[in-house]
């Protein structure tokens, strides 16, 4: 009995060797990742309804039925402040959802909303605001009474908008302790020069924000005419637009239209040194970049996934961080704008005793690609790569509506997804060359390094003649109004 029972295990052990060299695939006909092929990435767009309302709202809509949720974004048109008052609109933007409302105070909002397990937030900048809410189809009835009740009687509680004042304050304080976040903040300062771009805003603006002001920025631009809504999720066109002009029905167009100063387009080659007593350097190197409706911007995005936007892959890192073990960081971002002109920056953390000979490299990295550009293969590899993070974009309807609403607000063409995408599938070598020698200024970078030139490996006056930026300390107290 056991001499069958080995036998039997025997010839089970064999039967299990026989099948498993049957399935490892033979070894000379394996291939490595860059040998396989594949289809090319196809997408469908989802179906876009526009929305037009009574009260001069208008917006997009994606329906989306495969689970029972809706998401609803609102933006709107903000304005640079007063200088004197820099950072209203985050105050504001800010205590529109937080400041509860006339028939909802905060802590009642706060329960029913965690109660359905739906979100409202809101928030503004500068250039814009926006209000969202997150919630179950179930539950739309109270979510959306709730969101017009902010939109249209916000109370701007007192005591809450207080509160948020202290924190931006104690937010500044700790931007001015830390090197990177301190270095971002006046490198802009530096390449807009007085433009209200470049505005930050102080323990002294903030203090100036007074509750009136805050009403006054509800009144001027949280309107609906000058407002862009998206919705996404489980409704159909006829029943959001009847929901949303029943709760909407007491908020009235009206306000004045933001108004943007306009930007000239300058570069303004200088060296620029921040004392902080650290064992790191903090560098920073670029200059204007360009306006977000030229036609060049998604070749400037290969250009910049190749000189310092692609990670491991990117020239920057690998010159800086791979071959000569300098930085902890080291990259670049190439952002263009639509109120005027965004920033190109190359930047580089690293130690002390580096922070010259990582600058140097840095620099050598934006002339490389300026004067010789990338290979073929670099930029083959670079517009994969972009077009994979694009097709990102289409899996979400919520995530699709949000860009409709960026280009609407934005005053782009709608249809900026599919060219920019189209743009990346038909980009050659030389484009990228061209839109480098056109768009790069090596030979007039705006420079700023935040740390402790006696220890630097060399002055930074070999870059040119330096500009010392004095930083005031940014922990006085100041009376918050």
């Amino acid at each position: 009995m056991k001499h069958h029972s080995g036998l039997f295990r025997l010839a089970a052990m064999a039967a299990l060797l026989l099948i498993a060299t049957m399935l490892i695939p033979n070894q000379s006909h394996a291939r490595l990742p860059k040998q396989l092929k594949f289809k090319p990435i196809e997408f469908k767009t989802p179906k876009v309804d526009t929305l037009k309302f009574s009260n001069g709202l208008h917006g997009y809509l994606i329906e989306d039925h495969e689970i029972p949720v809706i998401n609803i974004t609102i933006v709107f048109r903000s304005a640079y402040p007063p200088e004197d008052k820099v950072g209203l609109p985050s105050v504001a933007g800010w205590a529109i959802r937080n400041g509860g409302s006339k028939n909802y105070p905060k802590s009642e909002i706060d329960d029913q909303l965690e109660f359905v397990g739906a979100s409202i937030e809101s928030s503004a900048d500068p250039r814009t605001g926006r209000i969202s809410a997150n919630f179950l189809t179930k539950d739309m009835d109270l979510v959306l009474d709730i969101l017009a009740d902010l939109l249209v009687n916000p109370a701007f509680d007192p005591d809450k908008i207080e509160l948020r004042k202290k924190t931006l304050i104690e937010q500044i304080r700790r931007k001015a302790d830390d090197p990177n976040a301190l270095g971002r903040r006046e490198f802009s300062k530096l390449i807009y020069r007085g433009h209200p771009a470049g505005r930050e805003p102080t323990e002294e603006t903030i203090s100036n924000i007074t509750r009136e002001d805050v009403i006054a920025y509800h009144n001027n631009y949280v309107r609906p005419n000058n407002a862009v809504i998206g919705v996404a999720g489980d409704i159909s066109k006829d029943e959001i637009i009847a929901k949303l002009n029943k709760v909407f029905a007491e908020w009235l167009p009206g306000g004045v239209k933001p108004e943007f100063p306009e930007m000239k387009y300058e570069l303004n080659p200088s060296v620029n040194y921040i004392y902080k007593d650290v064992n790191q350097g903090y560098i920073f190197a670029g200059h204007m970049s360009m306006n977000s409706s030229n036609p060049d911007r998604p070749i400037a995005t290969i250009m910049n996934y190749i000189l310092g936007g692609g990670s491991f892959t990117s020239w920057i890192t690998q010159r800086i961080r791979s071959d000569e073990g300098l930085a902890y960081h080291a990259g670049s971002s190439y952002y263009a704008s639509p109120w005027g002109y965004g920033i190109f920056r190359a930047t580089c953390q690293t130690r002390s005793d580096a922070a010259m000979r990582a600058l140097e490299l840095l620099i050598e990295q934006i002339e490389r690609m300026k004067n010789e550009g990338p290979t073929e293969q670099e930029v083959e590899d670079a517009k994969q790569a972009l077009v994979n993070r694009q097709v990102f974009e289409y899996e979400s309807p919520a995530r699709l509506v949000s860009r409709l609403i960026w280009y609407d607000i934005a005053g782009l063409p709608l249809d900026t997804l599919e060219k920019d995408f189209e743009a990346y599938q038909e980009a050659t070598v030389e484009d990228v060359k061209r839109v480098a020698r056109k768009y790069l200024h090596p030979e007039a970078l705006t420079i700023l390094v935040v740390g402790d030139e006696s220890k630097f490996d060399r002055p930074l006056s070999d870059f040119g003649k330096v500009t010392t930026i004095e930083i005031e300390k940014e922990t006085k107290e100041v009376e918050v109004k």
